[in-house]
């Protein structure tokens, strides 16, 4: 590589990365958030418009007990997560609760894919349906920008473990 095409200073890529790990994380943490909104959105419309014996499934209670899990799941995800951005975009130091979100919200949202195919019941195993996807792919936000172990590492390291 010539100077011409470098970024930045020499030798200072790794330290550019880590500076910006964070914002990473925190964008896996909203990319999971607000794809456990859209499933369950989709779950609900989905679950008023099947029937079952006669009825919409929606009317079900053990359908309405995991909508409304998901549902409570999600809203105290969006209220720590809206809470994390302002902090960040004060300038503040969020390194753990970064983490913590990424984690917690990735694997939130990989639960609620589970819950949200099983409501689709045969239909959420087809390619067909959006929620078949979502269920796949959501499974790498557990991955990328550090694995969830190495989140559950940073958390313990900063809470002094």
């Amino acid at each position: 590589m010539t100077k011409e095409n470098l970024l930045g200073e020499e030798g200072k890529g790794f330290l550019y990365l880590m500076e910006k790990l964070q914002q990473e994380r925190l964008l896996v943490a909203i990319g999971a958030q607000t794809a456990s909104e859209v499933m369950l959105e989709m779950t609900i419309e989905y679950v008023k418009s099947r029937e079952a014996f006669g009825k919409s499934i929606s009317q079900f209670q053990n359908t309405q007990f995991k909508i409304v899990e998901m549902a409570t799941d999600i809203q105290m995800g969006r209220t720590f997560l809206d809470q994390l951005i302002a902090e960040h975009i004060e300038g503040k130091n969020v390194v753990t609760k970064v983490s913590m979100a990424k984690w917690r919200l990735t694997e939130n949202a990989r639960k609620i894919a589970t819950e949200c195919m099983q409501l689709h019941g045969g239909y959420g195993y087809m390619e067909e349906y959006e929620i078949a996807r979502r269920f796949r792919d959501i499974q790498v936000g557990a991955i990328y920008a550090g694995t969830n172990e190495i989140m559950k590492t940073i958390i313990a390291k900063n809470l002094g473990l």
